[in-house]
C-alpha cells in the first residue's frame, strides 16, 4: 500500500468513520473482542539514542448490549508497561482512539503525536471468530509516539507482526 493510499485511509477513517458506522451489529453485542500483536522497529529517544524495540500490544474491547464500546489498552516492553481504560466518549488524540463498526468490520484509528495506527478486525458471518490487521502510518518518514516507559520517541521504522483476534461472550471487565 502506498503512503498516499495509507494517508487517505487514515484521513477517511478519522473524519468519516463515525458517520459511516451504523452501530454495532446485534451479533457482537455483549461480547468481548481481544486483539494482540507485536510492534517492532527502530526508535530515537529525546537524547538522540537510537535503539530497536519490540512492544507487545493488546486491546480488549467490550461491546455493551447498547452497542457502546469500552476498551482496555496495554503496551509492554521488558520491565515497562503502559495502558489505560477508555469509555465511549474517549476519542480525542491521546485517548482510546476512534473505533466504529463498518458492516462486519470494526475499524479503529489511534492517533499519535505524528502518525497513527489503524486496527481492523474482520468477523466471520456469525461473528463467532475474527481476524485482525494492523497498519502503522506516518508522514515524512517518522512516527512520534510514547513508548511503554512513557517517553516520546521518534520511530523511524515500524512493523507489526503476529496480529491475533478472539471474541467471547460476556464482559471481560465485569467482576
Amino acid at each position: 500500500m502506498s503512503f498516499v493510499s495509507l494517508a487517505s485511509t487514515f484521513t477517511f477513517a478519522l473524519l468519516c468513520g463515525p458517520a459511516l458506522a451504523a452501530g454495532a451489529p446485534p451479533q457482537v453485542m455483549n461480547k468481548t473482542i481481544t486483539i494482540s500483536f507485536t510492534a517492532s522497529g527502530m526508535a530515537k529517544s529525546p537524547e538522540g539514542q537510537v535503539k530497536g524495540f519490540s512492544t507487545q500490544i493488546s486491546r480488549i474491547i467490550y461491546v455493551s448490549s447498547a452497542g457502546r464500546l469500552f476498551m482496555r489498552q496495554r503496551a509492554s516492553e521488558g520491565r515497562h508497561s503502559r495502558g489505560g481504560d477508555f469509555g465511549p466518549g474517549d476519542t480525542q488524540a491521546g485517548k482510546g482512539g476512534s473505533f466504529s463498526f463498518q458492516g462486519n468490520r470494526l475499524v479503529g484509528v489511534i492517533p499519535y503525536g505524528t502518525g497513527a495506527r489503524q486496527i481492523s478486525v474482520t468477523f466471520d458471518s456469525s461473528f463467532s471468530s475474527c481476524t485482525a490487521s494492523v497498519i502503522e502510518g506516518h508522514s515524512g518518514g517518522v512516527i512520534r509516539r510514547k513508548g511503554p516507559n512513557g517517553i516520546l520517541y521518534e520511530v523511524s521504522s515500524a512493523t507489526t507482526s503476529s496480529p491475533s483476534c478472539s471474541i467471547q461472550s460476556g464482559n471481560a471487565f465485569a467482576g
